[in-house]
């Protein structure tokens, strides 16, 4: 376990009333990503993730630390010479101590095993107890490894492993002190690859599919009931955001692939009302024209209170390229009511490839989105993503002492930009109306148009090629500006 020596940060640091807001970019020369993240002791956050070296694709975790402020204070990196680390998962054990999972498989044809390893660390990141491996057979060579605390104080270790053909799911019971209770690798066809689980009071395991729309049930001695006691209701594929209300009700967020057009992805959201019986739920979506747009894929929704829900998740990604495309995305944040009607919504970028992984609510009434910026037109040729975290309050802003918003927050965007006959425009669903105003670099009026909702295409067809400046105003606040290139 060593620190880690190389770090680039640059953080604004803002504040609003009683919330801290900032940004923080953690740009070391590697290959980077975030995979969980906890809010600590004292408001510290802690997150974790991989380190992926390009020379020679072998992977090391990371495990860091901020403070409430947004400042990083610490930051140390799990290696093995034989085979790659990812640090998938951190829970919170007490105050001042934290459990790891962390992934392990093999670099080389000689060694293909994989397995992963529990550890205890204190606030301090150092190791604090005896970590425990487990190892699977030689015929499995890479795992996805997730972690959840159960009820009577146990572990619960889960995910999947990959022998040559079909993914086999696997759960283990560990104790507290990380020793196995009981374990199971799935090897018929009847599983299917876990994204959440729930454990119940009488021990049953409730499971979510990552990639097919199923709910399933385990009993208490890990044997497969049904893997299609539910179905997701709209079959949303994946399942990317999973927070219990009661015993028996749970929010979600996953991908919801609409029917037409049928290459269209688009976060959807429900709430329902029993784990398995689909007939009583609320659901509701979020889309943006013409782009696909997917939940954050290791917490895409995350409430204090239940009547301020946050939802995150990236707006045009690229499901054919998600950590390397060249193209401009953006974090999108929603906040919503109980029953899931959208009350605001914010994007965070444009400037680069943004893919956002985690969302955790904060306590003192914000959010806190974590993911990766891919800076194409720095450096196309070379795939190197860096660590980007965002945490605003309660209306997603991030504020400078005298209240205006930072650069970087949009309420409003632009897109496909560079274009050529056409652009579009989102609104955030806040705004009612708003006025699109187009200019060239002279500072001449050439293009106005009145919008109504939430979306406009715009003809640019008769506009010569170069370099606009637009604004998006109404009046009440929205003034957003920038600049958009005709090729």
């Amino acid at each position: 376990m060593k620190k880690l020596l190389l770090m680039l940060l640059l953080f604004p640091v803002f504040s609003f009333s009683q919330t801290t807001t900032w940004t923080l970019l953690i740009n070391t020369g590697d290959d980077r990503n975030v995979s969980d993240i906890v809010e600590g002791e004292n408001n510290n956050i802690y997150f974790t993730g991989l380190n992926r070296i390009a020379e020679t694709c072998h992977f090391k975790g990371d495990v860091f630390k901020i403070n409430y402020q947004g400042i990083l204070t610490d930051s140390v990196f799990l290696e093995n010479h034989d085979s790659s680390l990812i640090v998938t998962q951190i829970l919170k054990d007490s105050n001042d101590k934290y459990i790891l999972g962390v992934e392990s498989f093999g670099l080389t044809s000689q060694y293909k095993k994989c397995g992963f390893s529990i550890k205890r660390i204190d606030t301090a990141l150092q190791i604090i107890s005896s970590s425990k491996n487990f190892l699977f057979p030689p015929e499995y060579n890479h795992i996805d490894l997730k972690m959840n605390l159960g009820i009577n104080n146990n572990i619960l270790a889960f995910g999947y492993v990959f022998p040559i053909g079909t993914p086999r799911m696997f759960i283990y019971e560990l104790s507290m002190d990380f020793d196995s209770l009981q374990a199971k690798v799935y090897l018929g066809g009847g599983a299917i690859l876990p994204m959440k689980l729930k454990q119940f009071i009488n021990r049953n395991l409730w499971l979510i599919g990552e990639l097919k729309p199923y709910y399933i049930l385990v009993d208490s001695l890990l044997n497969l009931i049904s893997k299609e006691q539910g179905r997701i209701p709209h079959d949303m594929n994946g399942s990317y955001g999973v927070k219990w209300d009661s015993d028996t009700s749970f929010y979600l967020a996953g991908d919801y692939f609409i029917d037409n057009p049928p290459t269209d992805h688009d976060i959807g959201f429900l709430h329902q009302s029993d784990p398995f019986d689909t007939t009583g739920y609320y659901f509701n979506y979020w889309a943006a024209i013409d782009t696909n747009d997917y939940p954050s894929f290791w917490g895409a929704l995350d409430y204090k209170n239940k009547d301020s829900i946050f939802i995150g998740g990236t707006k045009n990604i690229n499901i054919y390229n998600l950590k390397f495309a060249s193209q401009p995305s953006w974090y999108v944040l929603l906040q919503t009511d109980s029953l899931l009607n959208i009350r605001w919504e914010r994007f965070y970028g444009g400037d680069a490839y943004y893919n956002m992984t985690k969302l955790i609510a904060t306590s003192d009434g914000g959010c806190l989105m974590a993911g990766t910026r891919f800076d194409y037109k720095a450096h196309p040729n070379i795939h190197e993503r860096d660590i980007y975290i965002i945490k605003v309050n309660s209306e997603g802003l991030i504020t400078s002492a005298n209240g205006k918003p930072a650069p970087i927050v949009h309420d409003a965007i632009v897109y496909p930009n560079p274009g050529s006959n056409y652009l579009k425009v989102r609104i955030a669903v806040q705004h009612k109306q708003s006025v699109f105003k187009l200019f060239d670099m002279n500072g001449r009026l050439v293009l106005t148009k009145n919008i109504e909702g939430k979306t406009a295409q715009i003809n640019t067809t008769l506009l010569k090629t170069g370099t606009y400046v637009y604004t998006i105003t109404n009046n009440n606040g929205l003034n957003e500006k920038g600049k958009w290139v005709k090729n």
